[in-house]
């Protein structure tokens, strides 16, 4: 399997499970992926989202910038790979907008985006988000 084509399933799975949040007091998460307010997500939207969720996750210390330590995993050479191609300017560290550049270049959630945009308008419905998540579930027993 790729670098590519895993960070994509991984995306997918983090957004799927972050769709699958209610109304709450917060906003949900198809709602902060949304940044146009517009009520459908982009590819691009998409992708921000799921590179956010992720960078966020692994920012350690809270900093707003990945370092190496904090972006590979240990002992897979694969992610050190993936660092470098992240950080564009080759200081050493990857910012957010780094890495959703980087997202959107490899096609960060296309796979996600490409099965749940099922009539092929160029956008995923809160609708699409919702019948693409139920389809994924088993039965409930």
């Amino acid at each position: 399997m790729t670098i590519t084509r895993s960070i994509a399933l991984l995306a997918a799975a983090v957004f799927l499970s972050a769709c699958a949040t209610t109304h709450t007091a917060k906003p949900n998460r198809f709602d902060q992926a949304d940044t146009n307010h517009d009520g459908r997500l982009s590819r691009n939207e998409i992708s921000d989202f799921l590179v956010t969720e992720v960078f966020n996750g692994r920012d350690a210390n809270k900093s707003g910038q990945l370092t190496k330590a904090e972006w590979t995993v240990p002992g897979d050479e694969k992610w050190n790979k993936v660092f470098c191609g992240a950080d564009a300017n080759h200081d050493g560290v990857v910012t957010l907008e780094e890495a959703k550049a980087y997202g959107r270049k490899i096609g960060a959630g296309n796979d996600f985006f490409k099965s749940a945009d099922k009539n092929r308008d160029g956008f995923v419905s809160r609708e699409e988000v919702a019948s693409y998540y139920a389809s994924k579930e088993g039965p409930v027993r």
